[in-house]
């Protein structure tokens, strides 16, 4: 399922940090722009690992675009998040 997720760009010394709007607290980050959708996929998966949670349905990037959040110059991607390896447990 495609997700938004906002990168802030980084440089040489600096990897690329990714924020994932629709998952607080779950961050990630790749020195190289070909890393990242592994880099991303895996931090989701250890987000809710175990976790008693729901997976969010993703939030329109029209809805996010003009976020005060997101405009420190990074760019927005569609990640695409495979669900089907995010492992929750039953809410009791």
């Amino acid at each position: 399922m495609l997700y938004p997720v906002y990168v802030h760009v980084g440089n040489e010394r600096e990897a690329r940090g990714v924020n994932f709007p629709d998952f607080p607290g779950c961050f990630s980050a790749a020195d190289e722009w070909s890393d990242l959708p592994a880099a991303i996929q895996e931090a989701v998966e250890a987000h809710f690992h175990g976790e008693c949670e729901t997976v969010p349905s993703p939030t329109p990037l029209e809805r996010l675009v003009n976020d005060a959040a997101y405009q420190d110059g990074g760019v927005w991607l569609l990640a695409d998040i495979d669900l089907s390896r995010i492992e929750t447990r039953q809410c009791a």
